[in-house]
């Protein structure tokens, strides 16, 4: 999901600050520059990844190791078993943390229309 911001409205500091004390029973983490990791479980999380006019919230695995095993099952098992498997066990849970958390942002830092 993308929420639009006004440019360069909000510093990556102030972002990691909002988001984790909005979400006190979630594991906030940094990443990489302007990259936060907000994990729900082990296998539920969100990137938030901060642009000059966007902000993106993305579900993705929270753990590097998540990543890695869903790629390498990708490549052993090809792509339909996977995938099969991503949407039925994780997509819909990373979906509800997803609006979750970009609905937070949007009613916090989002640009007014």
């Amino acid at each position: 999901m993308k929420v639009p911001i006004n440019q360069n409205s909000i510093s990556f500091d102030d972002l990691k600050a909002k988001v984790t004390s909005a979400f006190p029973n979630y594991k906030v983490n940094v990443r990489a520059k302007n990259f936060l990791i907000v994990a729900k479980t082990g296998t539920c999380g969100v990137n938030v990844i901060l642009k000059k006019e966007k902000i993106f919230v993305v579900g993705n695995f929270p753990t590097m190791f998540g990543q890695m095993l869903f790629m390498v099952s990708v490549i052993l098992l090809g792509i339909i078993i996977p995938l099969i498997v991503y949407y039925a066990a994780f997509n819909g849970k990373m979906k509800q943390l997803e609006k979750e958390v970009a609905g937070y942002l949007q009613s916090e830092v989002g640009k007014k229309m």
